[in-house]
């Protein structure tokens, strides 16, 4: 169940939370930088599927290199970090939370229906955090600040646009792309990297109510990566949002609006990234600058911090899955060609569902 003993945490509060590696990749090593640096974490266990990076990591960790057994059975460990292929995530999450022991596991968690599905059992009776990026990121943090304040009054549309150029996607069909990021079992880019924004979408604005796609994709392109994406998004709460993504686009950038009744904001991630603030005035009025200086937690620290205080979790499993279930509605628009309706709960979802 959710939380611990109060004693437990408190005496852990003194301690470095000890972490077991469920995928000793690249992005493991990257979200556990700052905390382990400040001293906040050490790493005691490392598993994976390939023994040699475990034991590459146990040895720059001061750790050990372990079996899943020994992993989810050893003593010395306090949350788990599960960072693996998409498809691995959903049997990894089942068996960790076996432990009772917090879990951090990596987006998307499930990518497909019948696994959707299936996690959304495990809603609410352990505490799982879904690695979301987007509440890390100071630019989408400063952002929704500004929202939640209400300096823009009732929010009524948004503009997000995703530009980037992949030449890696230009390979014929007879040509093998070793990114497992370009294989159909990570359900490709919607799921992979646009499920931070469908969660910042969720964020600032309650449930999507209606979605309608459309996607292209060149010949040249023989992975499961689309190179065009558009939808319009309509939330419960009136908002409309229309989302642009191209994999072929030489801007490489990521830029928006956010539109409400008493002002709106433009902003861009980018290097530097800026948020200009348009309060309502006569048109071409020049808006201001905002500083993007808000404090932004470490997300492995922000975990840890939080559970030791009886927080629940920055971004929990139900939302996780949120996350991902736009992007199976928006294959099936784009597939019907038509506007399709969103469920409104998780127990509405069919693994049996045509999607």
């Amino acid at each position: 169940m959710i939380g611990n003993n109060l004693f437990v945490r408190d005496f852990q509060r003194m301690e470095k939370f000890r972490i077991g590696l469920y995928g000793c990749g690249k992005r493991s090593q990257k979200l556990l930088q700052t905390s382990l640096a400040n001293g906040t974490a050490c790493v005691t266990c490392c598993h994976d599927i390939d023994r040699s990076r475990a034991e590459l990591l146990a040895k720059q960790y001061g750790a050990r290199a372990c079996s899943l057994d020994e992993l989810l059975t050893a003593k010395d460990v306090d949350m788990y970090l599960i960072s693996l292929f998409p498809a691995a995530h959903p049997d990894a999450l089942f068996a960790a939370v076996q432990t009772n022991k917090p879990v951090y596991i990596e987006k998307p968690v499930a990518v497909f229906m019948p696994e959707i599905c299936r996690v959304r059992e495990l809603c609410g009776k352990h505490y799982i955090n879904v690695g979301l990026f987007y509440q890390y990121m100071p630019i989408y943090r400063q952002l929704t600040h500004l929202v939640k304040s209400g300096m823009l009054g009732d929010l009524v549309a948004m503009n997000f646009n995703w530009l980037q150029y992949r030449p890696e996607l230009r390979k014929s069909v007879d040509e093998k792309n070793p990114d497992w990021r370009y294989v159909p079992q990570t359900g490709g880019e919607l799921t992979q990297h646009y499920c931070h924004c469908f969660e910042w979408f969720r964020l600032l604005n309650g449930p999507i109510e209606q979605l309608y796609a459309m996607s292209n994709q060149h010949s040249s392109n023989a992975t499961c990566v689309e190179d065009i994406w558009d939808l319009l998004l309509k939330h419960r709460n009136g908002c409309q949002i229309s989302f642009h993504s191209s994999e072929c686009n030489p801007r490489c950038t990521v830029y928006g609006s956010i539109e409400g009744s008493e002002g709106a904001l433009s902003w861009e991630y980018n290097d530097p990234s800026t948020i200009i603030y348009h309060k309502n005035a006569p048109p071409h009025t020049p808006g201001v600058p905002v500083e993007i200086n808000i404090p932004t937690p470490d997300a492995i620290e922000d975990f840890i911090d939080r559970w030791r205080k009886g927080l629940p979790p920055a971004v929990s499993l139900e939302e996780g899955l949120w996350a991902v279930i736009p992007p199976l509605y928006a294959r099936k628009s784009a597939r019907e060609g038509r506007l399709v309706e969103l469920p409104q709960t998780l127990a509405e979802l069919s693994p049996n569902e045509d999607i």
